[in-house]
């Protein structure tokens, strides 16, 4: 009987130490599972956009750690959440079941909560029992937060802990709307005007902020919200840490402003470069190192390159009134004329329609970059008989170094297709000493200058036609995608979106280009052209009310637009800079200046989509900006990180 007592707690003891084990192990097995999974998933959507691509990803991940074959049968079918979280459960050959459930959050990103069960079949504990146990584990992985990425930064902690002060205050007129969230490591004051976020508000020591509210996330509109909206919230606040971002590397070597060119190229500009002359100037791709700072009174100046004269979007026959190069009356838009000349003949009599696009190279680490503008308008031009050529004369446009010319055959007019025909190459080189006179199209009066080209036969006769499968600067070739309409009234039309290859813009901070030089679909190696401002310390960034600074960054330099360093890359800049406006400014890309106080005095200073702005304080005066976080033109978000 003893024996028989004994035997059962011997049994029980190896029931514990070898089922319990295996139960453990299992246990280990399906968190480490589905840890890797939420990650995964996360990952996968960050990379891809697609939340079908994200869930596969988990299930994929998930069965490759278990050693599971053979696949799953999952239900219902991967897709994107609603309104309500998405839930899939699938099922394995051997018991094992994954559920996902997937949410939606709007400003707080996307969530992927995963469970994992399998049954675990006892050995020594059914003596026990008949039934056995099922072993979980449950990760949740969370990715694209803005609270990580937010349109507006404050490092300082003032107004919390006893310090006084605020570290984001607003004290102008109307209301400073943002889109994207508002983050702040000590206060916020709101006190003449008024903070409407669509997205989350985090200010680290205040329960509320008076004078703000949220709105839904993202379309801007007023709670209540209708999924894929999602409501705002002010939420607990914390310390943000500066993400540190490092100092650009800068090549070239000592300029200075001026020098007889429209055209400013990347270096070092050790004196205090000064814009006051009331004109433009187009940076060349590269990054401007402002050793004794940068201020813009009267100039314009950006680093987009623009066709001549820019079509009315109602219109493509006529010109827009709101030309970008003329921002500010900088007077440097450009300008085609079209005529007929008398010539050898041959060309098909009718009516002739053209476009012209800029064109220029710019260079990264070595390489050159191809850039090429959106059409102009459409010019109508008759060819009544075989003995006539057409003339093109063109009033140069900043920036660019030579022009495509497409023309759509006789009587196909402005609706096309277009193809290529030929090219002009801008001779000398383009000033901006006096562009007051410009355009124009004879004549020295212009500094910008002007081009012409004379197609006769050989341009436009017998075979030429349009072909859509030619590549970019193939005769025949397509032109690139048309502007689309401004982002307000009585601003310049907006660059082309993105798209795959060579589709979409071709020119600006929606270009992306392979670091072979091939055009490519965003996210890629390169953005051509882009720009990063430099401010080391003793340097700031003075853009006032009389000026307009227009400039995109991008890939290569993360899209950092504006650079000032912070404590963690000494010495820091701990300037007081101003970013205010004429009429048409914007920083396509991070503003980062993490040890310096930031005024926003221009209802005007972020016109085109922003990439974030981060200092250490910022102000808010006069009328109130609308700044809106496009997450195509920020740094390198977060990786996905588990968060349950």
């Amino acid at each position: 009987m003893l024996i028989a007592i004994m035997l059962a707690v011997v049994v029980g003891m190896a029931a514990l130490a070898i089922d319990g084990s295996r139960a453990y192990a299992l246990r280990r097995d399906l968190q480490a599972a589905v840890d890797a999974a939420a990650l995964a998933a996360a990952d996968n959507l960050q990379q891809t956009g697609s939340y079908s691509s994200a869930e596969q990803a988990a299930t994929t991940i998930f069965e490759a750690n278990l050693r599971l074959y053979g696949g799953p049968a999952c239900s219902p079918v991967y897709g994107a959440p609603g309104s309500n979280p998405l839930t899939i459960t699938c099922s394995f050959g051997d018991g094992t079941v994954l559920t996902q459930v997937v949410s939606g959050l709007g400003a707080q990103g996307s969530q992927f909560k995963l469970t994992a069960a399998r049954s675990l079949q006892l050995q020594f504990a059914r003596i026990f029992t008949n039934s056995n146990p099922t072993i979980d584990g449950t990760a949740t992985g969370s990715v694209n937060n803005l609270l990580y990425t937010p349109t507006i930064a404050a490092l300082g902690q003032s107004g919390c802990g006893g310090i006084g002060g605020s570290v984001i205050s607003l004290s102008g007129g109307g209301t400073l709307t943002v889109t994207g969230d508002v983050v702040a490591s000590g206060s916020i004051s709101v006190s003449s005007s008024a903070l409407r976020v669509a997205g989350d508000i985090y200010a680290r020591c205040q329960a509320n902020v008076p004078g703000a509210q949220t709105a839904c996330y993202p379309s801007g509109a007023s709670a209540p919200c209708t999924y894929p909206d999602i409501a705002g919230a002010t939420r607990s606040g914390y310390h943000y840490i500066d993400p540190s971002y490092p100092p650009p590397v800068v090549l070239g070597g000592a300029r200075s402003v001026g020098g007889g060119s429209v055209v400013l190229v990347p270096g070092t500009y050790a004196a205090s470069a000064t814009f006051n002359s009331g004109t433009c100037w187009f940076l060349s791709g590269g990054v401007y190192e402002w050793q004794g700072g940068y201020t813009n009174s009267s100039d314009f100046v950006s680093n987009e390159l623009k066709p001549p004269d820019e079509p009315d979007l109602t219109d493509s026959g006529e010109r827009s009134a709101n030309q970008f190069w003329d921002t500010n009356n900088a007077s440097c838009s450009g300008g085609v004329q079209v005529s007929t000349t008398s010539g050898p003949g041959g060309i098909p009599v009718g009516r002739w329609a053209f476009v012209v696009t800029s064109t220029r190279t710019d260079t990264y680490a070595g390489r050159t970059y191809t850039r090429e503008s959106a059409p102009s308008m459409c010019y109508l031009q008759n060819v009544n008989n075989s003995g006539q050529n057409v003339q093109i004369v063109i009033s140069n446009v900043p920036g660019a170094t030579s022009y495509n010319i497409y023309a759509a055959p006789p009587n196909n007019r402005c609706a096309g297709p277009f193809g290529l025909v030929d090219t002009v190459p801008v001779s000398g080189t383009p000033s901006n000493s006096n562009t007051r006179t410009c355009p124009a199209f004879s004549g020295s009066g212009c500094s910008l200058g002007l081009e012409s080209i004379s197609l006769d036969a050989i341009d436009l006769g017998p075979p030429f036609a349009p072909n859509m499968l030619a590549a970019p600067g193939v005769v025949g070739a397509y032109p690139p995608s048309s502007e689309t309409s401004p982002l307000l009234s009585g601003l310049p039309n907006q660059n082309p979106g993105r798209g795959g290859g060579a589709a979409g813009d071709r020119a600006n901070e929606n270009n992306c280009e392979t670091t072979g030089g091939i055009y490519a679909t965003c996210p890629n190696a390169v953005t051509p052209g882009a720009v990063e401002l430099y401010l080391p310390a003793g340097g700031c960034i003075n853009a006032t009310s009389g000026g307009d600074n227009f400039i995109f960054s991008g890939y290569q330099y993360d899209w950092i637009a504006v650079y000032g360093p912070g404590s963690n890359y000494p010495p820091a800049n701990t300037c007081a800079a101003v970013l205010s406006a004429s009429g048409n400014s914007a920083y396509v890309g991070l503003v980062y200046m993490a040890s310096a106080s930031m005024a926003i005095t221009s209802p005007y200073a972020f016109e085109g989509g922003s990439g974030g702005l981060i200092a250490n304080a910022v102000s808010f005066t006069g009328s109130m900006p609308t700044i809106t976080i496009n997450r195509g033109f920020t740094p390198v978000p977060p990786a996905a990180r588990l968060t349950g």
